[in-house]
This record gives structure tokens, C-alpha cells and sequence, in this order.
């Protein structure tokens, strides 16, 4: 692994500009198919009048339709196989809020989501369905144990 540098980049527009510096124009016009000119309209600031949408802001907005017609799990898959490239996955930044009003209903809010786990490792379905139904089985778990920690609050 290459030693960390530091990036300053926090606009889309700055990123392809760091892009086309690290690898160079030429590997960004075979990445994309596209020439030399539409690369430079990717990385030029939006106050440039030859400014394009590049692709991490078309990937934005496609991700923001896709939630909004309630596709999260899509957006989610998605977003993992980018980030899978360096070896991450995506995290919920959200505190956990628990959707049930007892500890109780939050219990039983689990076992569905604990079952459906179970059946995709049965039927050996891919590896990443299971993983993400792992993950969304935690958060359900996470939302019972805050709803746990809220009631032994709420008695003391």
C-alpha cells in the first residue's frame, strides 16, 4: 500500500482534478471513454463556462432518485461495490433510533430479520445478500439495545 497523502479536494470537480494529476489524463479518457476536452470539463470549476457534470456528481444524483423512489437497499449495494475497490463498506452515520415503543416489540422486530439471514445462508445465496442482510439484522439489534438502554435509564 502507498504511503497516505493528503488530499484537500472536497468539491467533485477538485476530486477529478486530483484524479487526472495522480493517474494522468490520458488513463481518465480510457476509464470513461472520453476525450481529452470532456476530462478538462470535469475538472473544471463550475464557474468555467465549460463546466460538466463529471461523474461523481452524476452518481450523486442518480443515488439521491434512487432513494427518494425508495431504493435504499440499491443505493446501499451500490455504494458498497464502489467502496469495495479499497476494501471498506459503507456505515450509517445516523445515531440508531429505535422504531418500536417497547423493548419488547424491538425484540420481536429482530427475529424476522435474524430468519431471513438464516434462509440466504441455507439457499447459498451470494455472499454479498448475505452480508448486507447481516448488516441490516444488526442495525434491528442495535435499535433493541438502545431501546433496552433507554428503558434501564428511564427505571433508575
Amino acid at each position: 500500500m502507498k504511503s497516505r497523502k493528503t488530499n484537500n479536494a472536497t468539491k467533485t470537480w477538485e476530486m477529478m482534478q486530483c484524479s487526472r494529476d495522480a493517474l494522468g489524463a490520458t488513463c481518465l479518457q480510457k476509464i470513461f471513454s472520453r476525450g481529452q476536452t470532456q476530462i478538462n470539463r470535469y475538472c473544471s470549476s463550475p464557474l468555467n463556462e465549460d463546466h460538466q457534470r463529471n461523474p461523481l456528481d452524476r452518481l450523486h444524483l442518480l443515488f439521491s432518485e434512487l432513494d427518494k423512489e425508495g431504493e435504499r437497499e440499491l443505493v446501499i449495494a451500490a455504494l458498497n461495490h464502489l467502496c469495495n475497490s479499497i476494501g471498506f463498506r459503507i456505515q450509517e452515520t445516523v445515531d440508531v433510533k429505535p422504531d418500536k415503543m417497547t423493548v419488547e416489540e424491538e425484540c420481536l422486530d429482530d427475529y424476522p430479520e435474524k430468519v431471513e439471514l438464516d434462509r440466504l445462508i441455507a439457499c447459498n445465496a451470494d455472499p454479498e445478500l448475505v452480508r448486507r442482510q447481516g448488516e441490516h439484522t444488526c442495525r434491528e439489534i442495535m435499535e433493541t439495545v438502545t431501546s433496552y438502554e433507554e428503558q434501564c435509564k428511564n427505571t433508575k
